[in-house]
Protein backbone atom coordinates (compact mmCIF):
# COMPACT_ATOMS: atom_id res chain seq x y z
CA UNK A 1 0.00 0.00 0.00
CA UNK A 2 1.04 3.31 -0.94
CA UNK A 3 2.44 5.52 2.14
CA UNK A 4 0.85 9.17 2.64
CA UNK A 5 4.71 10.35 3.49
CA UNK A 6 5.68 8.78 0.43
CA UNK A 7 2.86 9.81 -1.70
CA UNK A 8 3.41 13.55 -0.58
CA UNK A 9 7.60 13.22 -0.81
CA UNK A 10 7.23 12.26 -4.42
CA UNK A 11 4.44 14.72 -5.51
CA UNK A 12 6.30 17.67 -3.90
CA UNK A 13 9.89 16.49 -5.43
CA UNK A 14 8.39 15.87 -8.93
CA UNK A 15 6.46 19.28 -9.07
CA UNK A 16 9.98 20.80 -7.71
CA UNK A 17 12.03 18.58 -10.69
CA UNK A 18 9.21 19.51 -13.13
CA UNK A 19 9.73 23.94 -11.91
CA UNK A 20 13.02 23.69 -12.44
CA UNK A 21 13.34 22.09 -15.47
CA UNK A 22 11.76 24.56 -16.93
CA UNK A 23 13.66 27.44 -15.19
CA UNK A 24 16.64 25.94 -16.60
CA UNK A 25 15.19 25.17 -20.50
CA UNK A 26 14.77 29.55 -20.28
CA UNK A 27 18.40 29.56 -19.00
CA UNK A 28 19.37 27.46 -21.59
CA UNK A 29 17.08 28.34 -24.49
CA UNK A 30 18.50 32.14 -23.68
CA UNK A 31 22.50 31.52 -23.65
CA UNK A 32 22.37 29.25 -26.93
CA UNK A 33 20.20 32.03 -28.75
CA UNK A 34 22.89 34.57 -27.20
CA UNK A 35 25.62 32.48 -27.90
CA UNK A 36 24.60 31.46 -31.77
CA UNK A 37 24.31 35.60 -31.44
CA UNK A 38 27.74 36.80 -30.66
CA UNK A 39 29.25 34.21 -32.71
CA UNK A 40 27.56 36.06 -35.65
CA UNK A 41 28.93 39.02 -34.46
CA UNK A 42 32.33 38.04 -33.82
CA UNK A 43 32.42 39.04 -29.92
CA UNK A 44 34.20 35.80 -28.82
CA UNK A 45 34.61 36.91 -25.45
CA UNK A 46 31.28 37.10 -24.49
CA UNK A 47 30.30 34.29 -26.69
CA UNK A 48 32.37 32.30 -24.29
CA UNK A 49 30.79 33.38 -21.82
CA UNK A 50 27.60 32.20 -22.69
CA UNK A 51 28.49 28.70 -23.80
CA UNK A 52 29.55 28.20 -19.76
CA UNK A 53 26.40 29.25 -18.93
CA UNK A 54 25.19 27.35 -21.29
CA UNK A 55 27.02 24.09 -19.89
CA UNK A 56 25.79 25.27 -16.43
CA UNK A 57 21.94 25.14 -17.48
CA UNK A 58 22.81 21.47 -19.06
CA UNK A 59 24.32 20.47 -15.72
CA UNK A 60 21.53 21.94 -13.55
CA UNK A 61 18.98 20.37 -15.77
CA UNK A 62 20.84 16.63 -15.42
CA UNK A 63 20.33 17.24 -11.45
CA UNK A 64 16.75 18.16 -11.59
CA UNK A 65 16.62 14.94 -14.11
CA UNK A 66 17.46 12.59 -11.67
CA UNK A 67 16.38 14.91 -8.38
CA UNK A 68 19.36 15.20 -7.27
CA UNK A 69 18.52 18.99 -5.39
CA UNK A 70 21.43 18.17 -3.43
CA UNK A 71 23.75 18.79 -6.33
CA UNK A 72 21.49 21.37 -7.34
CA UNK A 73 22.17 23.01 -3.93
CA UNK A 74 25.83 22.62 -3.37
CA UNK A 75 26.64 22.78 -7.25
CA UNK A 76 24.89 24.41 -9.52
CA UNK A 77 23.55 27.41 -7.36
CA UNK A 78 27.30 28.31 -6.39
CA UNK A 79 28.47 27.92 -10.37
CA UNK A 80 24.84 30.34 -11.61
CA UNK A 81 25.65 32.41 -8.67
CA UNK A 82 30.07 33.20 -9.93
CA UNK A 83 28.50 33.22 -13.66
CA UNK A 84 26.57 35.96 -12.76
CA UNK A 85 28.98 37.98 -10.87
CA UNK A 86 31.73 37.33 -13.26
CA UNK A 87 28.87 38.86 -16.05
CA UNK A 88 28.00 42.09 -13.78
CA UNK A 89 31.46 42.79 -12.84
CA UNK A 90 33.21 42.22 -16.39
CA UNK A 91 30.17 41.88 -19.29
CA UNK A 92 27.35 44.15 -17.79
CA UNK A 93 29.23 47.38 -16.24
CA UNK A 94 26.17 49.70 -16.18
CA UNK A 95 26.93 53.20 -18.09
CA UNK A 96 24.44 56.09 -18.35
CA UNK A 97 22.88 55.02 -21.43
CA UNK A 98 22.78 51.32 -20.37
CA UNK A 99 21.82 49.63 -16.73
CA UNK A 100 22.62 46.90 -15.10
CA UNK A 101 20.50 44.12 -16.41
CA UNK A 102 22.04 40.17 -15.47
CA UNK A 103 21.89 40.92 -11.53
CA UNK A 104 18.39 40.50 -11.66
CA UNK A 105 18.85 36.66 -12.20
CA UNK A 106 20.08 36.49 -8.64
CA UNK A 107 16.01 37.54 -7.02
CA UNK A 108 15.30 34.05 -8.67
CA UNK A 109 18.39 31.98 -7.10
CA UNK A 110 18.12 33.55 -4.15
CA UNK A 111 14.27 32.09 -3.49
CA UNK A 112 15.82 28.52 -5.20
CA UNK A 113 18.10 28.78 -2.91
CA UNK A 114 15.72 29.60 -0.05
CA UNK A 115 13.34 26.50 -1.30
CA UNK A 116 16.54 23.71 -1.31
CA UNK A 117 18.03 24.62 2.25
CA UNK A 118 14.87 24.68 3.79
CA UNK A 119 15.86 21.20 6.00
CA UNK A 120 19.24 22.21 6.38
CA UNK A 121 20.62 24.11 9.48
CA UNK A 122 19.91 27.33 10.02
CA UNK A 123 22.69 28.54 8.79
CA UNK A 124 22.64 27.60 5.64
CA UNK A 125 19.23 28.20 5.42
CA UNK A 126 19.72 32.15 5.64
CA UNK A 127 23.73 32.45 5.09
CA UNK A 128 23.21 31.38 1.28
CA UNK A 129 19.89 33.42 0.27
CA UNK A 130 21.47 36.43 2.29
CA UNK A 131 24.53 35.95 0.33
CA UNK A 132 22.89 36.32 -2.83
CA UNK A 133 20.72 39.33 -1.80
CA UNK A 134 23.08 41.16 -0.65
CA UNK A 135 25.47 40.67 -3.83
CA UNK A 136 21.99 41.87 -5.62
CA UNK A 137 21.93 45.20 -3.57
CA UNK A 138 25.66 46.00 -4.19
CA UNK A 139 25.66 45.48 -8.06
CA UNK A 140 22.27 47.54 -8.09
CA UNK A 141 23.47 50.30 -6.23
CA UNK A 142 26.96 50.66 -8.06
CA UNK A 143 29.03 50.61 -11.06
CA UNK A 144 31.47 48.30 -10.22
CA UNK A 145 33.30 46.75 -12.56
CA UNK A 146 34.90 46.73 -16.12
CA UNK A 147 33.50 46.56 -19.47
CA UNK A 148 35.27 43.48 -21.60
CA UNK A 149 32.56 42.79 -23.61
CA UNK A 150 33.36 44.97 -26.62
CA UNK A 151 29.63 45.27 -26.78
CA UNK A 152 28.16 48.92 -28.66
CA UNK A 153 25.51 50.35 -26.64
CA UNK A 154 22.55 49.48 -29.29
CA UNK A 155 23.28 45.48 -28.81
CA UNK A 156 23.30 46.02 -24.99
CA UNK A 157 19.80 47.79 -24.72
CA UNK A 158 18.11 44.75 -26.83
CA UNK A 159 20.10 42.19 -24.53
CA UNK A 160 18.60 44.93 -21.49
CA UNK A 161 15.24 43.96 -22.15
CA UNK A 162 15.52 40.27 -22.98
CA UNK A 163 17.58 39.85 -19.85
CA UNK A 164 14.80 41.76 -17.48
CA UNK A 165 12.04 40.00 -19.45
CA UNK A 166 13.49 36.12 -18.97
CA UNK A 167 15.01 37.18 -15.23
CA UNK A 168 11.30 38.20 -14.45
CA UNK A 169 9.76 35.03 -15.82
CA UNK A 170 12.17 32.60 -13.94
CA UNK A 171 11.42 34.90 -10.60
CA UNK A 172 7.82 33.59 -11.07
CA UNK A 173 8.80 30.06 -11.70
CA UNK A 174 10.80 30.27 -8.64
CA UNK A 175 7.76 31.68 -6.33
CA UNK A 176 6.03 29.12 -8.25
CA UNK A 177 8.32 26.41 -6.64
CA UNK A 178 8.34 27.65 -3.28
CA UNK A 179 4.19 28.07 -3.24
CA UNK A 180 4.08 24.55 -4.38
CA UNK A 181 6.31 23.73 -1.37
CA UNK A 182 3.59 25.53 0.99
CA UNK A 183 0.89 23.76 -0.45
CA UNK A 184 2.25 20.48 0.41
CA UNK A 185 2.76 21.43 3.87
CA UNK A 186 -0.60 22.89 4.03
CA UNK A 187 -1.99 19.75 2.73
CA UNK A 188 -0.49 17.40 5.20
CA UNK A 189 -1.53 20.14 8.07
CA UNK A 190 -4.92 19.57 7.09
CA UNK A 191 -5.14 16.06 6.58
CA UNK A 192 -3.48 15.61 10.41
CA UNK A 193 -6.01 18.20 12.28
CA UNK A 194 -8.80 15.90 10.44
CA UNK A 195 -6.77 12.86 11.63
CA UNK A 196 -6.92 14.06 15.26
CA UNK A 197 -10.61 14.64 15.20
CA UNK A 198 -11.90 11.71 13.55
CA UNK A 199 -9.32 9.96 16.03
CA UNK A 200 -7.42 8.09 13.53
CA UNK A 201 -4.40 8.66 15.29
CA UNK A 202 -3.45 5.26 17.17
CA UNK A 203 -1.28 4.87 20.32
CA UNK A 204 0.93 1.36 20.40
CA UNK A 205 3.10 0.48 22.77
CA UNK A 206 6.25 -1.02 22.94
CA UNK A 207 7.44 -3.33 25.70
CA UNK A 208 10.37 -2.60 28.23
CA UNK A 209 12.32 -5.22 29.14
CA UNK A 210 14.68 -6.08 31.98
CA UNK A 211 17.85 -7.94 32.54
CA UNK A 212 15.51 -11.23 33.46
CA UNK A 213 13.59 -10.92 30.25
CA UNK A 214 10.34 -9.97 32.47
CA UNK A 215 8.59 -6.97 30.65
CA UNK A 216 8.41 -3.72 33.55
CA UNK A 217 6.73 -1.43 31.31
CA UNK A 218 6.14 0.01 27.67
CA UNK A 219 6.64 3.10 26.16
CA UNK A 220 3.18 4.72 24.17
CA UNK A 221 3.89 5.51 20.94
CA UNK A 222 1.43 7.66 18.52
CA UNK A 223 0.99 6.01 14.67
CA UNK A 224 -1.35 7.41 12.48
CA UNK A 225 -3.65 5.06 10.82
CA UNK A 226 -4.66 6.55 7.43
CA UNK A 227 -8.34 4.99 5.68
CA UNK A 228 -6.17 5.46 2.24
CA UNK A 229 -2.70 5.11 2.91
CA UNK A 230 -2.30 2.85 5.77
CA UNK A 231 0.25 3.48 9.05
CA UNK A 232 2.19 6.38 8.77
CA UNK A 233 4.81 6.80 11.04
CA UNK A 234 5.21 9.36 13.51
CA UNK A 235 8.17 10.85 11.82
CA UNK A 236 6.07 12.09 8.99
CA UNK A 237 3.88 13.77 10.78
CA UNK A 238 5.35 14.69 13.99
CA UNK A 239 7.24 17.55 13.22
CA UNK A 240 4.18 19.36 11.32
CA UNK A 241 2.05 18.74 14.40
CA UNK A 242 5.00 20.67 16.85
CA UNK A 243 5.45 23.33 14.06
CA UNK A 244 1.57 24.14 14.68
CA UNK A 245 -0.85 23.99 18.11
CA UNK A 246 -1.81 20.63 16.73
CA UNK A 247 0.94 19.16 19.16
CA UNK A 248 -1.50 19.72 21.75
CA UNK A 249 -4.40 18.51 20.75
CA UNK A 250 -2.22 14.87 19.96
CA UNK A 251 -0.32 15.27 22.93
CA UNK A 252 -3.61 15.77 24.94
CA UNK A 253 -5.14 13.01 23.23
CA UNK A 254 -2.14 10.25 23.65
CA UNK A 255 -1.73 10.87 27.38
CA UNK A 256 -5.20 11.13 27.99
CA UNK A 257 -5.05 7.42 26.72
CA UNK A 258 -2.08 6.57 28.08
CA UNK A 259 -3.45 7.50 31.66
CA UNK A 260 -6.93 5.12 30.20
CA UNK A 261 -4.55 2.36 29.37
CA UNK A 262 -2.36 2.76 33.25
CA UNK A 263 -5.91 2.44 34.78
CA UNK A 264 -7.16 -0.32 33.11
CA UNK A 265 -3.82 -2.57 33.66
CA UNK A 266 -4.21 -1.71 37.27
CA UNK A 267 -7.51 -3.90 37.29
CA UNK A 268 -5.64 -6.92 36.12
CA UNK A 269 -2.44 -9.01 38.06
CA UNK A 270 -0.75 -9.48 34.84
CA UNK A 271 0.04 -6.32 34.27
CA UNK A 272 -0.48 -4.09 37.67
CA UNK A 273 2.91 -3.68 37.90
CA UNK A 274 3.61 -2.06 34.23
CA UNK A 275 4.64 1.40 33.75
CA UNK A 276 3.98 3.93 30.94
CA UNK A 277 6.33 6.04 29.28
CA UNK A 278 4.57 8.59 27.56
CA UNK A 279 6.52 11.39 25.25
CA UNK A 280 5.48 15.04 25.93
CA UNK A 281 7.21 18.16 23.69
CA UNK A 282 8.38 21.20 23.89
CA UNK A 283 5.33 23.59 22.87
CA UNK A 284 3.15 21.38 25.74
CA UNK A 285 5.67 22.37 28.06
CA UNK A 286 5.31 25.93 27.20
CA UNK A 287 1.80 25.08 28.05
CA UNK A 288 0.98 27.30 31.24
CA UNK A 289 -1.75 24.62 32.21
CA UNK A 290 0.11 21.74 31.23
CA UNK A 291 0.69 20.68 35.12
CA UNK A 292 -2.84 21.44 35.96
CA UNK A 293 -4.35 19.24 33.15
CA UNK A 294 -1.81 16.45 34.22
CA UNK A 295 -3.48 16.63 37.82
CA UNK A 296 -6.95 16.23 36.64
CA UNK A 297 -6.40 13.77 34.39
CA UNK A 298 -4.67 11.50 36.69
CA UNK A 299 -7.44 12.77 39.72
CA UNK A 300 -10.12 12.28 36.99
CA UNK A 301 -8.34 8.20 35.77
CA UNK A 302 -8.10 7.05 39.23
CA UNK A 303 -4.21 5.76 37.99
CA UNK A 304 -1.28 5.35 40.54
CA UNK A 305 1.06 8.41 39.25
CA UNK A 306 4.21 6.78 40.21
CA UNK A 307 3.17 4.22 37.10
CA UNK A 308 2.98 7.36 34.86
CA UNK A 309 6.58 8.41 33.23
CA UNK A 310 7.36 11.81 31.00
CA UNK A 311 9.33 11.33 28.81
CA UNK A 312 11.24 14.39 27.60
CA UNK A 313 14.23 15.35 25.51
CA UNK A 314 17.35 17.92 25.37
CA UNK A 315 15.08 20.20 23.03
CA UNK A 316 13.16 21.29 26.16
CA UNK A 317 16.29 22.42 27.79
CA UNK A 318 16.98 25.49 25.19
CA UNK A 319 13.87 27.42 25.83
CA UNK A 320 13.53 28.56 29.29
CA UNK A 321 15.33 25.80 31.65
CA UNK A 322 14.31 27.24 34.60
CA UNK A 323 9.80 27.14 33.77
CA UNK A 324 11.03 23.49 32.93
CA UNK A 325 12.63 22.60 36.10
CA UNK A 326 9.56 24.40 37.99
CA UNK A 327 7.15 22.23 36.15
CA UNK A 328 9.21 19.02 36.04
CA UNK A 329 9.29 19.31 40.03
CA UNK A 330 5.42 20.41 40.27
CA UNK A 331 4.93 17.13 38.32
CA UNK A 332 7.42 15.27 40.47
CA UNK A 333 5.47 16.05 43.83
CA UNK A 334 2.40 14.60 42.29
CA UNK A 335 4.29 11.12 41.61
CA UNK A 336 5.26 11.30 38.12
CA UNK A 337 8.84 10.56 36.97
CA UNK A 338 10.60 11.35 34.53
CA UNK A 339 13.04 10.23 31.70
CA UNK A 340 15.10 12.07 29.91
CA UNK A 341 15.17 10.17 26.17
CA UNK A 342 18.15 10.37 23.60
CA UNK A 343 20.32 11.11 25.94
CA UNK A 344 23.64 12.37 24.04
CA UNK A 345 21.63 13.18 20.57
CA UNK A 346 21.13 16.63 21.29
CA UNK A 347 22.50 19.98 24.13
CA UNK A 348 23.91 17.73 26.45
CA UNK A 349 25.09 19.18 29.49
CA UNK A 350 25.72 17.93 33.09
CA UNK A 351 23.88 21.36 34.32
CA UNK A 352 20.80 19.62 33.31
CA UNK A 353 21.37 16.28 34.82
CA UNK A 354 22.39 18.45 38.28
CA UNK A 355 18.93 20.34 37.89
CA UNK A 356 16.23 18.18 36.63
CA UNK A 357 14.90 15.93 39.04
CA UNK A 358 15.08 13.01 36.28
CA UNK A 359 14.11 8.70 37.68
CA UNK A 360 16.04 7.98 33.82
CA UNK A 361 18.32 7.66 31.13
CA UNK A 362 17.59 6.51 28.14
CA UNK A 363 20.61 5.86 25.45
CA UNK A 364 19.91 6.42 22.01
CA UNK A 365 19.47 4.00 19.25
CA UNK A 366 21.96 5.31 17.17
CA UNK A 367 24.68 4.59 19.83
CA UNK A 368 22.83 1.13 20.08
CA UNK A 369 22.91 0.50 16.49
CA UNK A 370 27.00 -0.13 15.85
CA UNK A 371 28.03 -0.46 19.39
CA UNK A 372 29.82 -3.87 18.69
CA UNK A 373 31.36 -2.33 16.13
CA UNK A 374 31.65 1.26 16.60
CA UNK A 375 34.60 2.33 19.65
CA UNK A 376 32.80 5.48 20.08
CA UNK A 377 29.44 4.41 20.07
CA UNK A 378 30.57 1.89 22.23
CA UNK A 379 32.40 4.25 24.27
CA UNK A 380 29.33 6.89 24.85
CA UNK A 381 27.02 3.71 25.67
CA UNK A 382 29.30 3.29 28.38
CA UNK A 383 29.80 6.67 29.62
CA UNK A 384 25.65 6.59 30.01
CA UNK A 385 25.46 4.12 31.86
CA UNK A 386 28.31 5.05 34.03
CA UNK A 387 26.97 8.37 34.81
CA UNK A 388 23.66 7.26 35.30
CA UNK A 389 24.89 4.67 38.02
CA UNK A 390 26.40 7.54 39.66
CA UNK A 391 23.57 9.95 39.79
CA UNK A 392 21.67 6.60 40.82
CA UNK A 393 19.09 6.85 37.97
CA UNK A 394 17.94 4.05 35.99
CA UNK A 395 19.46 3.84 32.67
CA UNK A 396 17.36 1.75 29.65
CA UNK A 397 18.88 1.31 26.14
CA UNK A 398 16.26 2.13 22.91
CA UNK A 399 16.80 -0.21 19.66
CA UNK A 400 17.73 -2.90 21.05
CA UNK A 401 17.63 -5.48 17.73
CA UNK A 402 20.56 -8.42 18.50
CA UNK A 403 21.53 -11.01 21.41
CA UNK A 404 24.89 -9.54 21.14
CA UNK A 405 23.80 -5.71 21.65
CA UNK A 406 21.92 -6.89 25.04
CA UNK A 407 25.05 -8.76 26.44
CA UNK A 408 26.99 -5.99 25.58
CA UNK A 409 24.74 -3.76 27.59
CA UNK A 410 24.25 -6.02 30.45
CA UNK A 411 28.25 -6.45 30.82
CA UNK A 412 28.68 -2.69 30.83
CA UNK A 413 25.68 -2.44 33.24
CA UNK A 414 22.72 -1.67 31.90
CA UNK A 415 19.73 -3.69 32.64
CA UNK A 416 16.55 -2.05 30.86
CA UNK A 417 15.82 -2.78 27.23
CA UNK A 418 13.55 -1.94 24.40
CA UNK A 419 13.41 -2.80 21.10
CA UNK A 420 12.24 -5.26 18.38
CA UNK A 421 14.72 -8.10 20.13
CA UNK A 422 11.39 -8.22 22.30
CA UNK A 423 8.77 -6.90 20.32
CA UNK A 424 7.76 -4.36 17.81
CA UNK A 425 5.19 -1.19 18.86
CA UNK A 426 2.03 -3.39 19.66
CA UNK A 427 -1.49 -2.60 19.83
CA UNK A 428 -3.59 -2.85 22.93
CA UNK A 429 -4.93 -5.91 22.13
CA UNK A 430 -1.44 -7.28 21.33
CA UNK A 431 0.60 -6.02 24.09
CA UNK A 432 -2.07 -7.80 26.67
CA UNK A 433 -1.78 -11.14 24.54
CA UNK A 434 2.27 -10.36 24.61
CA UNK A 435 1.94 -10.53 28.64
CA UNK A 436 -0.03 -13.50 28.87
CA UNK A 437 2.38 -15.37 26.36
CA UNK A 438 5.76 -14.13 28.28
Amino acid sequence: MIRVEDYLIEKQEAKKAYLMKIANFVIIALSAGLLVFYLAINNWQTACLEFAILLIGLLSTWYCLHKNFKAVTYISIPLFYITICFTCLFFDVPTAEVPRSVHHYLLPLAVYAFVLTKEKTSYLKFAMPMLILITYLVLACTKLGIDLSGLDNETKLMTLWLHNLVALSVLCISVFIAQSEHNIRLALELELSKAILNKELQVFFQPQVDATGKTVGAEALVRWEHPIFGTIMPDTFITTAEQTDLILHLGRQVLETACNQLANWAKDANTAHLTLSVNLSVKQFQDVNLVQNIAMLIEDTEINPHKLKLEVTESIFVTNLDDVVKKMNQLKELGIRFSLDDFGTGYSSLTYLRRLPLSELKIDKSFIKDVLSNMRDAAIAKMIISLASELNIAVTAEGVETAAQRQFLIENGCLNFQGYLYSAPLTVARFNEFMINQ
